[in-house]
């Protein structure tokens, strides 16, 4: 799904030394370093936001920014301008390919699908009511169904757990549990709560001072404050 070949990070000047990686399809993978070691980078270059400095990175056999509608991206911070009445229900419908092209026949598939989805997240008590009365967990459920909608490969979360109470978090990883049981995707996920969702990822991505790393397991990268493991 994603090979790094020699890959550089950075914006203006390197800020990894240079790294490989293999990524096969559907394997949930965790991404972990300190604050500035390149992880919000390295998705954000996967989008083909962000150019590399050298080296390459395929996703799906393209480069980045040629096969974004088969990735979704929930940032860390995210900002959406709604009106007071727009709900959660209209906010995933608002995203789908099919509804934004105005495909009267794939309506009923399509709400099919996001009720589904909703199910799926945890989130079917308060969908329906307006977006911007909802809590910060409440939100994050209905981003990640929105993210889902359009049945991407790849899902790339940015610390989705951050400000979040134990309740919030506890509800949201539940949320990712359902999806890994049901949905076939790649998950990269960056989080300072590791330990948290460790059990449900197959591997991590180890962003260190010496270098980028592959581990099979968290025990590999115990050492370092910041995993919280």
């Amino acid at each position: 799904m994603i090979n790094c070949n020699n890959l550089i990070l950075g914006y203006d000047k390197a800020i990894t030394p240079a790294f490989n990686l293999a990524i096969n399809d559907n394997q949930w993978i965790g991404i972990i370093g300190k604050n500035g070691a390149g992880k919000s980078t390295f998705l954000k270059t996967m989008l083909g936001n962000l150019a590399v400095i050298s080296g390459s990175i395929k996703i799906l056999g393209q480069a980045p920014g040629k096969i974004n509608q088969l990735i979704s991206y929930i940032p860390q911070e995210r900002e959406i301008n709604l009106a007071d009445r727009m709900s959660g229900i209209s906010l995933i419908l608002s995203s789908a390919i099919g509804w934004r092209l105005g495909l009267p026949w794939y309506s009923h598939k399509l709400r099919r699908r996001v009720a589904e989805l909703i199910e799926l997240v945890g989130a079917g008590d308060y969908a329906h009511q307006p977006f911007n009365t909802l809590s910060g967990g409440q939100k994050k459920r209905i981003y990640l169904a929105q993210a889902l909608v359009n049945q991407p490969r790849l899902l790339l979360l940015d610390e989705p757990l951050a400000d979040l109470d134990p309740h919030a978090k506890k509800h949201f990883i539940a949320a990712l549990q359902k999806i890994h049981q049901h949905q076939k995707l790649g998950l990269l996920i960056i989080s300072h709560d590791m330990h948290e969702i460790a059990c449900h990822l197959d591997a991590f991505i180890h962003f260190s001072s010496t270098g980028v790393h592959f581990c099979e397991t968290i025990e590999c990268v115990k050492e370092d404050s910041y995993v919280g493991v």
